[in-house]
């Protein structure tokens, strides 16, 4: 029954008491998203019954979309004894593939399960080349992707692998993807501009996480290297500094005049001396006894002070 028919003769059942749903026919559906690699009758039309689980063509690649044409579906409902008749030419189904993406991050994380068990990698991050990667697969497959034919190179961090997308179909997608393995540390690093000779304090510093590959030979990773220390350069907020940018700060200086100290659980000393170096604070230096001028060695213990093990 064409649906013309149907609205000239709904009003003259309703009226003689006959439910509409009696001469209700198959309803076609303009557009339709299947789960699944088939398409299904009831997928297509509503109110067909039983018949709702028959398969009729086979779904299109996830994501897809694929169209039935006002023939095709003629055709179709006539092999299905369906009382419908397109109302027009135009009359067409759209039909999609339920499906969802898969992103760069998603294969990256993938492949650090896969990569565990080459390398530890509590630290690090897995960065896949293609940043932009993305793969779609069926909304209904069990796994997203599958990894396998691992090659990975420790000393560079590099790797390639297959990942392998089931989509629900006879022919899943299959990738080649390669990309690094990145270790971080957290390191100290200044939040403002330190002047040569600055002492650096605790406030002076934050801790930031950067790459290994971008620290660079000799970065100081501890904050304790760093608080109490004096820029031998100006230090720039965030970025890394290196052993050889600090030093310990200077508390006596070459040629100043020093208190030569010597103490004993019994009696303590003192002595005039000169310094023959610069010394910071633990540091051994040379020291001339300013009546001997004899050339001792003595702990810097403070601005100006040293001290010794014996009488100079």
């Amino acid at each position: 029954m064409s649906r013309f028919a149907a609205l000239i003769l709904l009003p003259l059942l309703l009226s003689l008491g006959i439910p509409a749903d009696a001469v209700a026919g198959p309803v076609l559906k303009p557009a339709a998203t299947v789960t699944g690699p088939v398409i299904h009758l009831g997928d297509i039309f509503a109110d067909v019954g039983e018949r709702a689980s028959i398969e009729i063509a086979e779904a299109p690649p996830p994501g897809s979309k694929m169209t039935f044409s006002s023939a095709w579906l003629t055709a179709l409902a006539r092999s299905q004894h369906l009382a419908w008749e397109p109302t027009s030419g135009f009359d067409q189904v759209t039909v999609e593939r339920a499906s969802r993406v898969v992103g760069a991050d998603e294969i990256a994380d993938q492949l650090k399960q896969a990569l565990a068990d080459r390398a530890p990698l509590d630290d690090a991050e897995v960065r896949i080349d293609r940043g932009d990667l993305r793969l779609v697969v069926a909304a209904e497959a069990p796994t997203a992707i599958t990894v396998a034919g691992i090659s990975y190179d420790p000393a560079s961090g590099r790797f390639a692998a297959s990942v392998t997308t089931p989509d629900g179909t006879s022919v899943p997608q299959q990738l080649r993807v390669t990309g690094q393995i990145v270790r971080f540390t957290e390191v100290p690093t200044p939040v403002r501009l330190i002047a040569p000779g600055e002492t650096i304090a605790n406030n002076d510093l934050a801790i930031v996480r950067l790459r290994n590959d971008r620290l660079g030979p000799g970065a100081v990773t501890q904050l304790a290297d760093l608080v109490g220390k004096s820029a031998r350069r100006a230090l720039r907020p965030g970025e890394t500094v290196h052993y050889g940018e600090v030093e310990v700060p200077i508390v006596v200086h070459r040629n100043s005049i020093v208190t030569i100290v010597l103490e004993t659980p019994n009696m303590r000393l003192t002595a005039e001396g000169k310094a023959q170096e610069d010394g910071g604070m633990g540091a051994v230096i040379r020291v001339a006894n300013t009546r001997s001028s004899r050339i001792i060695e003595a702990v810097v213990t403070g601005p100006n002070s040293v001290r010794v093990g014996k009488p100079s």
